[in-house]
């Protein structure tokens, strides 16, 4: 294990492997808090500081100590990101687990998803399509809670785009909190959205109480499923879900793309 973590963590910052790569497997592996909780882990990779292999190398001890199994499957998962030569072995052959074999107590291979869980293209900038790459890859490995986690996070982002596309500063409240510094949360969104419903019904159809209700459902279940201590969503659920966040994202992307 410590040959694996020391060459993985070497691996890594000579990678295109970036900060929000880390955040979205910690996220799909639950262990978000442990790498929040390395002190400069993401200032040193943000900069390419000289403590980046040392905070990395941390990072995977610590979720080693807890479950060994589990910090070969992350790294596994974080190999997968990025595009190897085929010499790399030759330089670091522990990572040879990495290549082979299922990974362990974590998702199989073999469970591997060609179907996207949102099918959206051409979306502009670089937030949004990197969001939905980061979600389709979550839903392609099976990882049910963090899908649904990044899911909530882009409907709310287009909440957010659009209040502030619409009304600007002088109705700030409606999509943020100055005092606060923060973003109003997904429900107060939700609301405040349905509230002036009227002003955006003329650019996108859809745009009715049915779909209010859509939204609302779906972060009533991502919220259920985000705080859950087991999570066991089934693939009858995911299914229902992805109908409901395909049918709301196209709206709300064709809502934004009109202002």
């Amino acid at each position: 294990m410590e040959a694996l973590i020391g060459q993985f963590s070497r691996f890594a910052v000579g990678s295109d492997l970036c900060p929000d790569d880390w955040e979205m497997v910690a996220t799909e592996f639950g262990v978000k808090e442990t790498l929040w909780d390395i002190n400069r882990f993401y200032k040193s990779w943000e900069f390419k500081d000289d403590d980046q292999q040392a905070n990395t190398a941390q990072f995977l001890r610590e979720v080693a100590g807890e479950d060994e199994e589990k910090a070969v499957d992350l790294m596994r998962r974080m190999y997968t990101l990025v595009d190897t030569d085929p010499e790399l072995l030759e330089k670091y052959p522990a990572l040879d687990i990495l290549e082979n074999g299922d990974a362990g107590t974590g998702v199989p291979y073999s469970s591997f998803r060609s179907e996207q869980f949102l099918d959206i293209n051409n979306v502009p900038g670089t937030f949004y399509p990197d969001l939905v790459e980061d979600i389709n890859q979550c839903y392609s490995i099976g990882v049910h809670d963090a899908t649904l986690v990044l899911t909530r996070k882009l409907l709310e982002n287009l909440l957010i785009d659009i209040l502030r596309k619409q009304y600007g500063k002088q109705e700030i409240e409606l999509y943020y909190l100055p005092e606060n510094h923060r973003f109003q949360n997904f429900s107060t969104l939700i609301n405040n959205f349905e509230d002036n419903l009227a002003d955006f019904q003329h650019l996108s159809g859809g745009l009715d109480g049915d779909f209010i209700d859509e939204l609302d459902s779906f972060r009533q279940n991502a919220n259920a499923e985000a705080h859950s201590i087991e999570t066991n969503i089934t693939e009858s659920e995911m299914e229902e879900y992805q109908k409901q966040v395909r049918h709301a994202s196209q709206i709300l992307f064709k809502v934004r793309e009109n202002l």
